[in-house]
């Protein structure tokens, strides 16, 4: 599990700079999320269950608190890019940041 979660880090790292350089073109690097599935394939256990639904719940607080600062700035122009044109792909890549961040330190704990 815990190389799912340092795989979305990375394709949320991926995807923020993705969108500041090329705005709403950069979503296309959510493409890399497609290979997802195939990494580490097998079975999860019910305390993996229970650490990834716990991942979950950090990760929701994590893009509220994103919303409200992409809110904020809005009117803010990042790299000749709005970032009001392009909210949706900056809390999106908070998402798959925040989520795959969360994975990692509570799988650390465990």
């Amino acid at each position: 599990m815990t190389k799912k979660f340092v795989y979305e880090l990375f394709v949320g790292v991926i995807l923020l700079i993705a969108i500041l350089l090329f705005g709403t073109k950069g979503l296309a690097a959510m493409a890399l999320l497609a290979v997802h599935p195939f990494i580490g394939k097998r079975k999860p256990d019910e305390n993996e269950k229970l650490i990834f639904y716990k991942t979950g719940n950090y990760t929701a607080g994590a893009t509220l608190l994103a919303s409200i600062v992409v809110f904020y700035f809005s009117d803010t122009t990042v790299n000749g890019q709005l970032i009001s044109k392009n909210w949706l792909g900056f809390v999106v890549s908070v998402f798959i940041i925040s989520h795959g961040i969360a994975g990692i330190i509570l799988f650390k704990k465990r």
